[in-house]
C-alpha cells in the first residue's frame, strides 16, 4: 500500500479556496506554527486520491547566509543582485495520522521538478536553488539527503525579528538543491540574464474593482502607531 501511495501522490499548488484551510493546518500542526510567510510565496499540497497527506511552503531566500554563500562563491553585489534567484523552504509538513515510507523524500522530489516552473508563472522569473534550514536537535535532515540535497554547513544561531537579529544559540542545519546543473555558476555570473529580472505587470481596474479594492483594504488593521497618523484640519 505504501508504495502505491508513494508513486500516486500528486504534488500541485494550493487552489485560491483552499489557502485558509493549508493555514489553518500548518499553524495547528507544525512545530514552528505559522504566523505567515514573507516576501514572494508558494504554498503546495500533497494529494492522494484526494485525502491530503503533506503541505509545502516557499518564500524568498534568508537574506544572509554565511555556509550558503561560501558555498555559491559569489561576492557580496552580485548576493543582493541574484538573492530572488533562490527560493526558501520554510515549512514542510506531513499531516497527522499519515504514515507512508519514504513520502517525505518523494513528495520534496515532485515538488522541486515543478517549483521554478511555478515560480516564474506567478513571480515572473525562475529560481535557480533552493535552501532550507534543519533544526538537528529535532530531525535529521534524512528527507532531504534522500532527495539529493546537499549540507553545506550550520547556521550561527542567529534570528531575525523585524530588523534586528538576535542570537538564539540553535544552529541550523543548511541544505541546498540545485535546480539547473548550472545553478552555481549562473549565481555567480557577472553578467544578468534577461529572464531573471523582475517583471512587473500592469493591469487597469475597472470602477467596481476598484472600490472593491478600496474596501478590502479599508478592513484590513491598522498597525502604525498614533504618531503615524497625519491629521490634515481644514482651513478656516
Amino acid at each position: 500500500m505504501d508504495s502505491e501511495v508513494v508513486r500516486g501522490v500528486e504534488v500541485r499548488l494550493v487552489l485560491p479556496g483552499e489557502r485558509q484551510r493549508w493555514d489553518q493546518l500548518m499553524e495547528s500542526h507544525h512545530y514552528l506554527g505559522l504566523r505567515g510567510l514573507v516576501g514572494k510565496t508558494l504554498r503546495y499540497v500533497a494529494v492522494f486520491e484526494g485525502q491530503w497527506l503533506a503541505l509545502i511552503g516557499w518564500q524568498g531566500a534568508a537574506l544572509k547566509c554565511q555556509a550558503r554563500d561560501e558555498w555559491i562563491g559569489w561576492i557580496e553585489v552580485l548576493q543582493y543582485q541574484r538573492l530572488h534567484l533562490i527560493a526558501n523552504n520554510t515549512r514542510f509538513l506531513i499531516l497527522p495520522g499519515v504514515r507512508v515510507a519514504n513520502l517525505a523524500s518523494r513528495v520534496l522530489s515532485l515538488n522541486l521538478r515543478r517549483l521554478s516552473r511555478d515560480w516564474e508563472a506567478v513571480h515572473g522569473h525562475p529560481v535557480l536553488l533552493a535552501e532550507t534550514f534543519v533544526d538537528m536537535s529535532r530531525f535529521a535532515g534524512g528527507c532531504y539527503r534522500a532527495a539529493n540535497w546537499i549540507a553545506v554547513g550550520q547556521t550561527l544561531g542567529y534570528g531575525k525579528s523585524g530588523r534586528r537579529y538576535w542570537w538564539h544559540g540553535q544552529p541550523k542545519q543548511v541544505w541546498l538543491y540545485p535546480l539547473h546543473r548550472r545553478a552555481r555558476q549562473w549565481l555567480c555570473e557577472p553578467t544578468s540574464r534577461s529572464q531573471w529580472r523582475c517583471g512587473m505587470s500592469h493591469r487597469v481596474l475597472s470602477p467596481r474593482q476598484m472600490e472593491d479594492l478600496y474596501e478590502r483594504l479599508r478592513r484590513l488593521p491598522d498597525c502604525r502607531k498614533q504618531r503615524g497618523f497625519v491629521i490634515i484640519l481644514p482651513r478656516c
